[in-house]
């Protein structure tokens, strides 16, 4: 078991990867928008498969700095650009990434999660800090957090402190009174101690510490080890 320090008073946790697996709804909301979008933008589905427009996406966003940080909106962007390329309305963009979010946040939390999160939130104030697009309220941990902090809202992604920023802000603590637990050693661990934070590295799938990274202050395997 690992002890949360008694100086924590918040802890902040990611989302994806943490606290459910991300890959299988990201692919199974993809899925379900090209279907959607193969009864109105017929060309565009014919063009491109998920992995070209996740290519293409990926391009946007480097060539697109301003908004790559903003999921949804870069989506909607992409959307804009091919729906007029291949001859297609644009207006539509909106509506597929509002389909899509549907799917978004269809979430299915690993076992330990509610009954960890249940048992801290008696203790602590508990943050949601997440790069994705998933709205809490509309998942099976609906109520559970305190706050919910996204990087649309904080206007950079993680590595990028503005995140944990926000936390310390919305809060009204000092970085060193907040524990932040995630699945990633540089967006999570790393940038979370950058900033001051105390971190912990939820290692579900032991994989090994990256050698370039100074290692994480505590590691565990699932939540059902963690005390307060």
């Amino acid at each position: 078991m690992s002890k949360i320090p008694k100086t924590i008073k918040i802890v902040s946790f990611d989302l994806d990867d943490t606290l459910w697996p991300c890959m299988q709804t990201i692919m199974h909301a993809e899925e379900q928008l090209m279907q959607w979008l193969k009864s109105r933008a017929r060309q565009l589905t014919e063009a491109h498969t998920i992995h070209s427009m996740r290519e293409h996406r990926r391009q946007l966003a480097i060539s697109e700095p301003a908004i790559s940080h903003d999921l949804n909106l870069l989506r909607e962007t992409q959307l804009r650009q091919l729906l007029l390329e291949f001859g297609h309305d644009p207006g539509i963009a909106a509506q597929a990434v509002d389909y899509f979010q549907q799917f978004r946040n269809l979430v299915y939390p690993y076992p330990d999660v509610l009954p960890a999160l249940t048992r801290l939130k008696a203790e602590y104030l508990l943050v949601s800090v997440t790069n994705g697009t998933t709205e809490l309220e509309k998942t099976p941990l609906k109520g559970i957090f305190h706050h919910s902090i996204n990087a649309k809202q904080a206007g950079h992604a993680k590595p990028h402190p503005a995140l944990f920023e926000r936390v310390v802000e919305i809060t009204g603590n000092n970085p060193n009174q907040v524990l932040h637990i995630g699945d990633d050693p540089l967006r999570d661990v790393e940038s979370a101690r950058n900033f001051g934070l105390h971190a912990l590295w939820l290692n579900r799938h032991a994989m090994p510490w990256p050698d370039d990274i100074e290692r994480a202050e505590i590691e565990i395997f699932s939540l059902s080890e963690l005390q307060g």
